[in-house]
């Protein structure tokens, strides 16, 4: 069963921890790009949005990071510890998000490294679909439609 709990003070270095560890192959570079520094991202995860765990039977498997953006839900991360991974969690919480915003936003949103072939095919098959390439930062926009009555992208 999975739950979920607002991240608590003492959460966030680890979970800043396993976001870099689960980027690790583009996030210092994409900082760099977007001339941000490790403790300025740190600062946006902390204050931007809200933060939560991902507990499978009270064990942390991750956390979600996600912000209102008007009439969109914007996903900045969702990110499992490797042996949570490939066990239909991430979909699990795509799903509970969808089902937990279809009344108060029209979309949600979310980027996607263009190296995180896994990632984007989940989305993909939920539905998610490419609206934009932001191809200096090597970054996918996706967004998925909640609702038909918004029509389609």
């Amino acid at each position: 069963m999975l739950t979920y709990e607002h991240a608590k003070a003492e959460q966030y270095d680890k979970f800043l921890e396993l976001m870099r560890k689960h980027a690790s192959n583009y996030l210092g570079h994409t900082l760099e790009l977007m001339r941000m520094t490790w403790e300025e991202f740190a600062h946006l995860f902390m204050t931007v949005g809200q933060v939560y765990g991902i507990y499978e039977d009270h064990r942390l498997a991750g956390f979600y990071w996600i912000e209102e953006r008007g009439n969109v839900l914007h996903l900045h991360a969702l990110v499992l510890k490797e042996e949570f991974q490939g066990k239909g969690i991430g979909t699990r919480v795509l799903k509970m998000l969808e089902k937990k915003y279809k009344n108060d936003v029209k979309y949600i949103e979310l980027g996607v490294h263009i190296s995180n072939e896994r990632a984007r095919a989940l989305y993909e098959g939920l539905g998610y679909e490419i609206v934009k390439t932001i191809d200096d930062l090597g970054f996918h926009i996706m967004k998925k439609h909640l609702s038909n009555e918004h029509g389609t992208l």
